[in-house]
């Protein structure tokens, strides 16, 4: 019950909705109890041959009234309940989407994607199961089985006796039943997802499928999950296909031994014919309760299962270093200089550094570049710099005070990040590129766009900003995409921004082009270029050399290459022609400008 304090709030909040919402179902079910007595005394009056228009009428309008008010009671608590449990699921996944966010690169490395969908899916929809139709059904079973109870016992407590005998075992089939039924629908849609998944991956795949003429293998991979989710489904048919005709069965027994006990009693006068008729309509009002009963028990329990695994993400706790709330100084309004004092990091349950006791500065408006094998911690840093990971040991210091100072929104708000990958989301144009700036304009949307090489070529993008691009970017090229990326960055322009080797699938030649126009439009403010490429790094005013998670090396492009290290062997190698290295001179003045 500890998890219930999870929703406990929106049961306080909609108190008064609720209880009027209950109260509405209360009386509704009332009011449905009362139109079978009303009908087995018109029933009477029929047989005993009394029926007159004073008598007759009025009942029959009080049937009527009572049926309105089962309908208007219906729609109200409907409404207020069943309303309430969307509004919950509602906020319940804006919250799990706020926590998603707000959890660090950590967390969500050891918890994987799958997971996290089967909370905002499956879980929450059996949290609102259990609030609305749950309780819904609680309610029902107490008080039209009370009643139904109640007002058999009133007519004839011996044929009551009877009709019970099948009764209990209604509710402990149901429930047994009920809970399979939940598993084996939990199951398939287990395999449901994922299918899902593995036809999102060959969508995502699909120039790869084809290019390698993997066609046959995918479509076995699809079939063996197809196979595998009809038989599932199918298991739950006839899990379902069973349930229900059974419990027919059982009911069918309570009214036909009720037939039989109550037909000789009606025949010999001990019971009324009105009466044996509002007898057998509670019967069948009762076997609802029964039914809903195990239902129910099978519903709530499994709400409350989900609550206790959405309890781990809404209640996860992680130590923050930095302040809650708007930054208590003044924020850079120019450039500003970053400094890294004695910085290590290792990765949570890494027992290696990945970087060791590092030592530098970013000066204020300048682009500098990083360079390094791949491993040695490039991204890391970056990473480190937007306070994705925090340092494990040291610290870094942005415009001369301590990160750990800065609230992680003013903080990240200072810079633009591209990683390699190049992210895109599935849309438009238009949605990627002003996806951190939804006010952009257009004009400001297409300037960007072209500052990346990346012009809205009408054979290319046929619909111009509004031309979709399918799910991730698969109809764009990876450059296109590192250039939609790098583009999206630079609608922000951001005070400093951070190039993670984010022009490694464009060609040397639209590289160069990309750079001749960015680095005058960044002049003034802060850039680092992580690049394994000369004609990159060739642009930094200087460049930082790692090595095995070290700082090796520091000094001007020059001034590097001519010196023992990293740099000079990359220089060597791209010489013999990659990057278009070899078609330039030993120094690369040229290339600055």
């Amino acid at each position: 019950m500890t998890n219930f304090s999870i929703i406990a709030p929106y049961f306080r909040v909609a108190a008064f909705c609720l209880t009027l919402g209950f109260f509405a179902l209360t009386i509704c079910d009332i009011s449905q109890m009362l139109i079978p007595r009303l009908v087995g005394r018109i029933i009477d009056l029929l047989a005993d041959h009394s029926a007159t228009g004073r008598s007759f009428l009025p009942m029959l309008g009080m049937i009527v009234g009572l049926a309105a008010i089962v309908a208007i009671l219906r729609y109200a608590w409907r409404h207020l309940i069943y309303g309430f449990s969307r509004r919950l699921e509602k906020d319940l996944r804006r919250r799990l989407q706020e926590r998603f966010l707000a959890l660090s690169v950590s967390w969500h490395q050891t918890n994987s994607s799958g997971d996290m969908m089967a909370l905002a899916t499956n879980d929450i929809e059996s949290v609102r199961l259990a609030v609305g139709f749950g309780l819904v059904s609680l309610v029902d079973a107490v008080v039209l089985g009370l009643s139904a109870v109640a007002f058999m016992l009133s007519i004839d407590p011996y044929l009551s006796l009877w009709a019970f005998i099948p009764m209990p075992l209604i509710t402990v089939l149901t429930g047994r039943f009920g809970t399979l039924i939940y598993r084996r629908m939990l199951d398939a849609q287990d395999l449901f997802g994922r299918l899902t998944e593995v036809v999102r991956e060959q969508l995502s795949g699909l120039k790869v499928i084809r290019a390698m003429a993997l066609e046959p293998l995918a479509q076995a991979e699809v079939a063996e999950v197809s196979e595998n989710y009809m038989k599932k489904n199918i298991r739950l048919s006839l899990l379902m296909g069973g349930f229900f005709p059974l419990m027919v069965l059982l009911t069918n027994l309570a009214l036909a031994l009720t037939l039989y006990i109550g037909g000789k009693a009606t025949i010999f006068g001990s019971i009324s014919p009105g009466d044996f008729v509002a007898f057998i309509s509670y019967l069948t009002l009762l076997s609802w309760p029964m039914m809903a009963l195990g239902l129910t028990l099978g519903l709530i329990q499994q709400g409350m299962a989900s609550l206790g695994r959405l309890g781990r993400v809404l209640k996860a706790t992680e130590k923050s270093v930095h302040p809650q709330g708007p930054a208590a100084f003044k924020l850079p309004e120019g450039p500003f200089e970053i400094q890294f004092e004695n910085v290590s990091f290792s990765y949570p349950g890494d027992r290696g550094e990945v970087l060791k006791n590092i030592s530098f500065s970013l000066p204020a408006g300048e682009a500098i570049g990083l360079a390094g094998q791949t491993g040695c911690g490039k991204s890391t840093l970056a990473a480190l710099i937007v306070a994705l990971y925090e340092p494990t040991g040291g610290r870094i210091l942005i415009d001369h005070r301590d990160s750990t100072q800065w609230p992680l929104e003013d903080l990240r708000g200072l810079f633009g990040y591209v990683p390699q990958d190049g992210h895109v989301f599935t849309g438009t144009m238009r949605n990627n590129l002003a996806f951190g700036c939804p006010q952009a304009s257009d004009e400001a949307l297409i300037k960007a766009a072209e500052a990346a090489a990346l012009p809205l070529d009408p054979k290319v993008f046929p619909e111009g900003l509004d031309t979709l691009i399918g799910e991730r970017g698969l109809t764009l090229s990876g450059g296109q995409r590192q250039r939609l990326a790098l583009a999206r960055a630079l609608v922000l322009d951001p005070p400093f921004l951070i190039l993670d080797d984010t022009l490694s699938a464009v060609d040397a030649a639209v590289e160069e082009q990309i750079l001749s126009s960015l680095i005058p439009l960044r002049r003034g403010r802060g850039t680092l270029i992580i690049s394994h490429r000369m004609t990159s790094l060739a642009r930094a005013s200087r460049v930082l050399s790692l090595e095995d998670g070290r700082l090796s090396q520091e000094g001007s492009f020059d001034e590097l290459i001519s010196a023992k290290g990293y740099l000079a062997r990359l220089a060597e190698l791209t010489r013999l022609g990659a990057d278009g290295y070899v078609a330039r001179s030993s120094s690369m003045t040229k290339v600055r400008k």
